[in-house]
């Protein structure tokens, strides 16, 4: 039966006020957890490309290295620069930004740190006496202030 307010019959219909407020409060509370999961994903996105391009460097550096010859072909200790580093002994240095093999800075990675470690060391059956077997560090910093190491392992086999 429907009426007017106040009649018997007369169902209301909708919500009071305290229900509205506790309905706005609950929906509140759940949007800013939603919004702090959005703001820490978002500034977080450019994570994995900055790890990932101080992986490549790293890479380039150690391979860089190890393709070089074992023997000094000259006899010479240390070659001037990267461009004139003859064997794999020669790579102890650090680079203040990504650089080329002939030390020309890479644009846009400015920002990474590069520290390459060279020393001899024993290898499974090859003693560090020897002097047959190298391990070279590449360390590099990201911009970020973390860091990717990776090294490998030269050998003088003959």
């Amino acid at each position: 039966m429907n009426g007017r307010a106040g009649q018997p019959g007369f169902f209301a219909r909708g919500v009071t006020l305290v229900e509205l407020v506790v309905a706005i409060v609950v929906i509140g509370i759940a949007l800013a957890g939603v919004t702090v999961v959005f703001v820490r994903n978002t500034t977080a996105s450019a994570d994995p490309m900055i790890w990932h391009q101080g992986t490549a460097i790293a890479e380039a550096y150690l391979e860089e290295a190890l393709t070089k010859p074992f023997v000094d072909p000259d006899g010479t200790n240390v070659g001037e620069t990267r461009a004139t580093y003859d064997d794999v002994a020669d790579y102890n240095f650090t680079d203040i930004g990504a650089r080329d093999q002939n030390g020309t800075p890479i644009n846009g990675l400015g920002g990474y740190t590069v520290q390459i470690q060279t020393v001899v060391e024993a290898l499974n059956d090859i003693t560090a006496a020897s002097g047959n077997a190298m391990r070279v560090t590449v360390t590099v910093t990201t911009p970020a202030g973390g860091s990717v190491t990776i090294s490998g392992y030269r050998t003088n086999y003959f």
